[in-house]
């Protein structure tokens, strides 16, 4: 069995960050998972992303890996007010992996146990890996949220599954959602000839940030992740119901305006497909490569493991980064600008 003192499973913004500033401070480690796989198998390739440039950049201590600096040696024009797109920002992905210094393993964690005070990490390879500690940066490929009421569909899909979605054609298709993945869902289908019709029971809000905030207040709430984590939990529980609100950006109003929407849910039965783009609901139960020990020994809070203000569970050693980290250190999470807030902090408590 082969040993490392740090562990990172997840190769999304979050775990790549952490590993760049744990390479730049000398520190031993490994890396596992599929790298950026959101955005390079499960984003639509004719869209743009949300963030802006500096919020959408794979952290480095020395910011090495800018979109300016990808964007000058390739040869293209820097704009820091346009938003990059998907195809352009999945190059941008594979430019950073080609210069980072470290090993990158793309392969899956098959399971997590505990063994006398060490980890041991099963790779669906068949390899063995102990570890003293174990940083959980998985993302949300694990915690696709598909409300009850459309499972009985006839063909369910979920907005994550971009693959299916772009594979239909000439078929009558259901979108469920408010917020800006039911946008654009519904003008992919609507590109490859299906009749489309919209499910939202609130009046969708057109606005170009994530949440439904002034600039100012959203610039404000990405970037206080730590005075997030010390608020009395019943404080965060009513700001969480305006951190909720999705929007979808401006530029698909006159589009969507087009598309039958109802505001009371239609007769499933009437559709070949229901799309859900109903988001991610965070749950321990959902992270199966977890050992049922392991799992059962965490102390929760909600569905998750409550962790500290250095993102440590209540198992020692073991931490918890990224979007299923929201509930104790707020929206910024939910981003990939959270990552650095993350990175810097806990490399720093890796190293002790």
């Amino acid at each position: 069995m082969k040993t490392t003192p740090i562990l990172i499973v997840g190769q999304g913004p979050y775990g790549l960050a952490l590993a760049n500033y744990l390479e730049h401070k000398g520190l031993d480690f490994r890396i596992i998972g599929k790298p950026m796989e959101l955005w390079r198998k499960h984003t639509f390739s004719d869209t743009a992303l949300r963030s802006d440039m500096a919020t959408s950049e794979i952290a480095h201590p020395k910011n090495r890996y800018s979109i300016d600096a990808f964007r000058k040696q390739v040869g293209l024009r820097s704009d820091s007010e346009e938003r990059v797109t998907v195809k352009e920002y999945r190059n941008y992905i594979d430019w950073v992996l080609d210069k980072i210094p470290y090993k990158i393993q793309e392969v899956y964690l098959k399971k997590l146990t505990q063994h006398q005070g060490r980890f041991h990490a099963e790779l669906e390879t068949g390899e063995l890996i102990k570890a003293k500690q174990v940083v959980i940066a998985t993302g949300v490929a694990h915690h696709l949220n598909v409300p009850e009421e459309f499972k009985k569909a006839a063909d369910v899909i979920h907005s994550y599954q971009v693959a299916k979605i772009e594979s239909l054609k000439h078929k009558k298709i259901l979108v469920v959602g408010s917020g800006q993945s039911a946008a654009e869902a519904i003008e992919v289908c609507q590109q490859n000839e299906n009749l489309v019709q919209w499910y939202s029971r609130k009046e969708p809000r057109y606005y170009s940030e994530p949440l439904d905030l002034p600039k100012w207040m959203f610039d404000l709430v990405v970037k206080s992740a730590g005075l997030f984590r010390r608020l009395p939990p019943i404080i965060i529980k009513n700001l969480f119901s305006i951190f909720s609100a999705t929007t979808i950006t401006p530029d698909y109003k006159s589009k969507l305006s087009q598309i039958t929407r109802f505001s009371v849910k239609p007769d499933l039965a009437e559709y070949d497909h229901v799309i859900t783009a109903t988001g991610y609901r965070y749950s321990l139960n959902h992270m199966t490569f977890l050992g049922e020990e392991l799992r059962s020994s965490l102390k929760m809070r909600a569905s998750m493991p409550s962790i500290d203000k250095n993102f440590m569970s209540s198992t020692k050693n073991l931490y918890f980064v990224g979007p299923s980290t929201e509930a104790f250190f707020g929206p910024p999470m939910k981003f990939m600008i959270g990552s650095q807030y993350v990175a810097p902090r806990l490399s720093k408590i890796l190293t002790g």
